[in-house]
């Protein structure tokens, strides 16, 4: 039997209006525009995306990563390691006692450098010596005279005679050492007039190397050497 039309109005008129009071009154075309009132309340939270007109989703603020950094933590490490395997500085190596040589370096690990090292013999006479960590050249076989000559000088005593013999390496005479005797050709002015200008001239006459004692040339040089001179002299 068929319900009358009028009482079938009356019932969906009373369901709509239950489901409105309980929120359900929106349609699926409501939910996915919204409704006017709804709207202006979301577009006031929400501003829209000028681009799409769609409400900007706003992030929500992260916490400050504090964590720290792993490359400056690996840095430190790293030199923390180079700093545990190197050598502590400012400390010198232990000294290995060696043989001293001229070098100017403590080798015998005795707190004293280059000492009690020998000098070294030349070929044409002299001697090398250890200095500032090297050894010195070999003297000039002659600077100032020939090894193994001598020239005449003149003494205060006794014979009033004496020879002069060059140093081995060339560089100076020796003392002054006083002859046995004299020559026979000056023996008389020795004995006469002793250690004198004459007894230089005798040696000069007679063919001798004399030392100049007396400046018998004027030149105000007293320790040069007058005479035949070829085989003392270094410069001929």
């Amino acid at each position: 039997m068929r319900a009358p039309a009028h009482r079938l109005t009356l019932t969906c008129a009373a369901l709509c209006a239950a489901l409105i009071a309980v929120g359900c009154g929106r349609t699926s075309l409501d939910q996915a525009f919204g409704t006017p009132a709804t709207d202006a309340a979301g577009a006031a939270e929400h501003p829209p995306d000028l681009a799409t007109d769609r409400p900007i989703d706003r992030p929500v603020d992260r916490a400050v990563d504090r964590s720290p950094d792993q490359s400056i933590d690996r840095a430190i490490d790293r030199g923390a390691d180079r700093a545990v395997d190197r050598p502590a500085d400012h400390v010198p190596p232990a000294c290995v006692p060696e043989p001293e040589i001229c070098n100017g370096l403590d080798d015998d690990c005795n707190g004293s450098i280059d000492e009690n090292l020998p000098a070294i013999p030349c070929p044409n006479g002299g001697f090398q010596y250890c200095v500032a960590g090297r050894y010195s050249d070999c003297p000039q076989r002659c600077e100032a005279c020939v090894p193994g000559s001598a020239r005449t000088c003149f003494t205060s005593f006794c014979t009033y005679w004496g020879t002069q013999p060059c140093a081995p390496d060339g560089r100076s005479f020796g003392p002054c050492q006083e002859a046995k005797s004299v020559p026979p050709e000056c023996l008389t002015i020795a004995q006469n007039m002793q250690r004198s200008p004459a007894l230089e001239q005798c040696c000069l006459d007679h063919g001798y190397c004399c030392v100049d004692t007396f400046d018998l040339d004027n030149d105000g040089d007293r320790n040069e050497m007058l005479g035949n001179c070829e085989a003392v002299s270094c410069v001929p």
